[in-house]
């Protein structure tokens, strides 16, 4: 391949990466600039070496203009914490989902978990590609947001320990529960759904409501104080880990209810519990990283 030969391809690779009205006048300007420094060399090896000594095409092409990313550079990190940890939790729910089943199987699970997790990598790539394209059509405009702060909304989080406690007593006797909200006309077959596995009751039932009655206290106590504090930040982390490890156990060792359609749905009901608690945790995270780098600015 002689000289100027090897001075054509090297053109050819650099537009073939750069839009199509660009390529005419920086094939016209690149191939004059690199003939005018060839002139002076003697052979085609030492051409080679000027043209590798220029760079590669792709840097050469980035030099004319910004390259087209359907995911901004900006995006890229987002976009990888949300594609880990969404087939993280596809993958979980699945085996989730595979102990609610009487035969579990949990390879079959993690086989059917695949396709929804290219599925979710295929939809997240289309909608941070589709963000990137139109913030370079209309850039978008800044609004300031609160600054994160560790007070709590104490009406909010009353509330929030009412539902709880109303809960919890829910649960502790359904049967009185579901004769209240029916005004004593519920049937037999009706409370019948709802007796508890004798198993359940025996052994995680009760380490089951030592788990909520903790989380309990701890939002008291937060409600009392007002705001977040070092160690009830941590309690509450470590509860709320706790209550996914005990969760997953309680649904994956035995049933919860006697009547199957109520045992299947309340170990659905559990499993989106888990899967929203590790969400929230890890928004939860992101937010502490925040606020922790603004106090040590």
């Amino acid at each position: 391949m002689t000289a100027d030969q090897l001075i054509d391809r090297y053109v050819a690779d650099v537009v073939g990466l750069l839009p199509r009205r660009q390529r005419p006048d920086v094939a016209l300007e690149l191939r004059a600039l690199l003939s005018e420094q060839a002139a002076d060399l003697d052979g085609e090896p030492a051409v080679r070496e000027m043209l590798r000594r220029f760079g590669h095409p792709a840097e050469v092409a980035a030099r004319y203009g910004t390259p087209v990313a359907l995911i901004d550079p900006v995006d890229t990190r987002r976009f990888l914490t949300l594609a880990v940890g969404g087939a993280i939790v596809i993958q979980l729910g699945a085996v989730l989902a595979e102990l609610i089943r009487a035969d579990r199987d949990l390879g079959r699970a993690a086989d059917e978990a695949w396709p929804v997790v290219f599925g979710w990598l295929g939809l997240l790539f289309a909608g941070f590609a589709l963000a990137a394209w139109l913030r370079r059509r209309r850039p978008p405009t800044w609004h300031p947001r609160p600054l994160p702060t560790d007070r709590v909304n104490r009406a909010g989080r009353a509330a929030a320990v009412a539902f709880f406690v109303a809960g919890t007593l829910v649960l502790l006797d359904p049967d009185a529960a579901l004769r209240l909200a029916t005004g004593g006309r519920a049937t037999q077959p009706a409370l019948d759904a709802f007796a508890y596995d004798e198993g359940f009751v025996r052994y995680r039932g009760p380490i089951l409501l030592a788990v909520v009655l903790a989380g309990i206290a701890i939002q008291t106590t937060l409600l009392w104080l007002g705001r977040w504090r070092p160690t009830v930040r941590t309690a509450d982390l470590v509860h709320s880990l706790a209550v996914c490890a005990v969760l997953t156990w309680v649904i994956g060792s035995g049933p919860i209810f006697t009547a199957a359609p109520t045992d299947r749905s309340m170990k659905g009901a559990i499993a989106v519990i888990i899967l929203a608690t590790l969400i929230e945790l890890a928004w939860r995270a992101r937010r502490l990283s925040v606020a922790h780098a603004l106090r040590h600015r």
